[in-house]
């Protein structure tokens, strides 16, 4: 079997490994925030659940994780806070991913979404159900998106191919995974690739984690207070 795979290429270890580190943690948390908001639509306690998904799913990836030479990026959370850069750097890509996301919105008017039309939903619960929960999603979506797709899948393809295609690949996997219509297809691989580099950069996947996490639960309070 390690044989198979070391013969495998790396799109091909991309689009498996997209399926086995992502797909299960994102189905599981939807599952529990779903099932909380059916039977206990007044209070958020689906996040206890998600953050111990989450914790486990943390565990379970540091243990097994591959990628440990020098020009790996490095599957981390750690970064210094008091280095103005970094800080700027979080900021930056947020405010640049929420600018792409929403002038293309309107750009191509585009009025729903799948993930769009699921987070309207919160709408219809208190904020004591709807913040926690939220927080929940996208705790979930910075983290699992994150560390697949630059701690695993980036780490893969740049073994194999120039960075440039790597981020390609990687964008367009991105962009697919959120079942997006084909008009937001470009705007997300630019996304994608902006993330990629930064992860890059730094040589670990604590900034764009954070600045994923950031922009989707500010984006989600938006949605929620109809201000976007």
């Amino acid at each position: 079997m390690k044989k198979v795979w070391q013969k495998t290429p790396a799109w091909i270890k991309a689009i498996v490994l997209n399926l086995i580190l992502l797909l299960p943690v994102i189905t599981i948390n939807q599952i529990v925030i779903q099932l909380n908001l059916k039977y206990f639509p007044k209070y958020g306690i689906g996040l206890i659940p998600v953050l111990l998904t989450l914790y486990l799913y943390w565990k379970l990836i540091n243990k097994w994780n591959p990628f440990t030479h020098k020009d790996d990026i490095k599957i981390s959370l750690q970064f210094n806070l008091l280095d103005k850069k970094n800080v700027l750097t979080i900021i930056g890509l947020s405010l640049f991913t929420f600018m792409v996301i929403y002038f293309s919105y309107v750009i191509f008017n585009i009025e729903n979404t799948p993930q769009l039309e699921f987070i309207n939903t919160f709408a219809n619960y208190n904020m004591v159900t709807a913040f926690p929960l939220l927080l929940g999603l996208a705790l979930t979506a910075g983290i699992a998106e994150e560390v697949t797709y630059r701690g695993f899948m980036q780490n893969t393809t740049n073994r194999k191919y120039a960075k440039i295609v790597s981020y390609l690949i990687i964008g367009l996997l991105f962009s697919i995974i959120h079942f997006l219509p084909l008009a937001l297809i470009i705007p997300y691989v630019l996304i994608s690739i902006t993330y990629s580099y930064v992860a890059d950069q730094q040589k670990s996947t604590s900034l764009v984690i954070y600045a994923h996490f950031l922009t989707d639960f500010v984006l989600f309070l938006l949605i929620y207070y109809k201000v976007f």
